[in-house]
């Protein structure tokens, strides 16, 4: 399902408009949720994942390299990575931005953001566990690292409701999704890792609720035009 965009130099200004707006979004969403020096809420996926589902595999990856800049910059130049080994962030959003792109049409949106993250999320365990072992031993404890593993596959899940409710044209209940999202991240405590399942468990309430009123209202519906 590739949006209608007329040529390829519209594609990359649209592409690169949405990669800024993930580096922004990584951006807001690292200051509202640091867990960890290393580890803090990014949705900057949510640009690589809108590019990839909509122009494929080759822009989702172009996508996911731009909206990695500023991860790169926090977690790479800053953090403990430096600005050699932080490449690998830019690395590991790339891939997921093309396997998106990849998976288009042949599973359901839910499933694709989920399926595109698995090579990054290996990526990823194989370069933290690397610089743990060989080039900067013991910067990154295990339990850090399985913050990090776990923290990514949320931020997925809730992503993966969020691209299936716009997908159908439910964007009054991705509003009322993210609305929930900002607002609970900004009331609990922010050093705990309990936040994110938190945000998961409201996402996956708040659909469910939608999805049963849903179904009653079809079902209503029904039941009036057998009466006329």
């Amino acid at each position: 399902m590739y949006f209608k965009v007329s040529n390829r130099g519209q594609k990359l200004l649209v592409t690169f408009l949405a990669g800024a707006l993930g580096n922004l979004l990584a951006y807001l969403s690292t200051m509202l949720l640091q867990l960890q020096p290393q580890v803090a809420l990014d949705l900057s996926h949510i640009s690589t994942f809108a590019i990839a589902l909509y122009f494929g595999p080759y822009y989702g990856l172009l996508a996911g390299a731009v909206v990695a800049i500023y991860p790169y910059i926090e977690f790479g130049m800053l953090g403990v990575y430096g600005p050699l080994l932080g490449l690998a962030v830019i690395v590991g959003k790339a891939m997921t931005g093309y396997f998106a792109g990849m998976l288009v049409g042949r599973v359901r949106p839910y499933l694709a953001v989920a399926l595109a993250f698995i090579p990054e999320s290996l990526f990823t365990f194989i370069f933290l566990t690397s610089v743990n072992a060989w080039f900067i031993p013991g910067a990154l404890p295990p339990a850090e690292i399985s913050d990090i593993l776990l923290k990514g596959w949320v931020e997925i899940l809730v992503i993966s409701f969020i691209f299936e409710t716009l997908v159908r044209r439910e964007i009054i209940e991705v509003t009322i999704i993210l609305t929930e999202i900002f607002i609970v991240a900004l009331l609990i405590e922010q050093h705990r890792i309990g936040t994110l399942a938190v945000l998961l468990a409201i996402v996956l309430i708040t659909m469910t609720v939608v999805d049963i009123v849903r179904q009653h209202k079809k079902t209503k519906h029904r039941e009036y035009k057998t009466k006329e």
